[in-house]
C-alpha cells in the first residue's frame, strides 16, 4: 500500500512538472549550437527576471535551462502566459537570433534575405515599460523644444542688436556728414566777407 502512495506521488510530480515546462519549440532552421554558453546564460536570465513582470508582479513557477533554453513561467493564478509575445524572453532572444542566422545562411541572395528580415518578433515590454518610455520621450522633446526655442531667441535678439548698431552707425555718419557741411559753408560765408571788404577798401 505504501508502495501505491510513493509510486502515485513520483508519477503526479512527473506529470505537474512536464505540465509546468513550456513546451517551446525553435524556430525552423535555428542552430542552438551557434549560441555560446554565457549568452544562452543572459537569455535565461532575462527570461526568469520577465516572468513575473508578465503575471504583475510574481510568478510561482518561473524556471530556465541555460543548457536547453526550455523555461517555465506560470503566474500565482496558475495561468502560463504567453510569453512569446514579450521582449527579453527566450522566444524573443531566440527569433532575433533566427534572423541573424537566416541572413548570415542566405548571403548574396537578396529575396532570402528579404524574407529573413519579414520575420516578426514579440515587442510587447512586461512591467508597464511602454508607459516609462513614453515619458522619458516625452521629457526628451520638451527638453528638445526649449532648446530650439532659446536658439531662436537667441538668434532674433543677435539680429535685433546688429539691426541697432548698423542704425547706430548710420545716424553717427549721418551726423558728422552734416557738420562737415556747416564747416563748409562757413567757411565760404566768411571768404566772401573778407573779398567784399577788401573791394571797399
Amino acid at each position: 500500500m505504501v508502495r501505491s502512495i510513493v509510486l502515485l506521488s513520483a508519477v503526479a510530480a512527473t506529470a505537474l512538472a512536464q505540465n509546468s515546462t513550456y513546451s517551446y519549440t525553435f524556430p525552423q532552421g535555428f542552430n542552438l549550437g551557434e549560441v555560446d554558453a554565457t549568452t544562452k546564460s543572459n537569455w535565461c536570465e532575462g527570461q526568469r527576471n520577465t516572468c513575473p513582470q508578465i503575471c504583475g508582479g510574481a510568478a510561482s513557477q518561473n524556471t530556465c535551462d541555460n543548457n536547453s533554453l526550455q523555461f517555465s513561467c506560470v503566474c500565482v493564478d496558475g495561468s502560463h502566459p504567453n510569453v512569446t509575445e514579450y521582449q527579453t524572453t527566450i522566444p524573443f532572444y531566440v527569433c532575433n537570433a533566427n534572423i541573424g542566422q537566416c541572413l548570415s545562411n542566405n548571403a548574396g541572395q537578396l529575396d532570402a534575405q528579404e524574407a529573413c528580415k519579414k520575420i516578426k518578433c514579440g515587442n510587447k515590454q512586461a512591467g508597464g515599460s511602454s508607459s516609462t518610455t513614453s515619458s522619458s520621450a516625452s521629457s526628451e522633446s520638451t527638453t528638445m523644444a526649449s532648446s530650439t526655442s532659446m536658439a531662436a531667441a537667441s538668434a532674433t535678439g543677435g539680429a535685433s542688436t546688429t539691426a541697432s548698431s548698423s542704425a547706430a552707425a548710420a545716424t553717427s555718419s549721418g551726423a558728422a556728414s552734416i557738420a562737415g557741411l556747416e564747416g563748409h559753408s562757413t567757411g565760404v560765408l566768411a571768404g566772401a566777407l573778407f573779398f567784399a571788404a577788401r573791394l571797399f577798401l
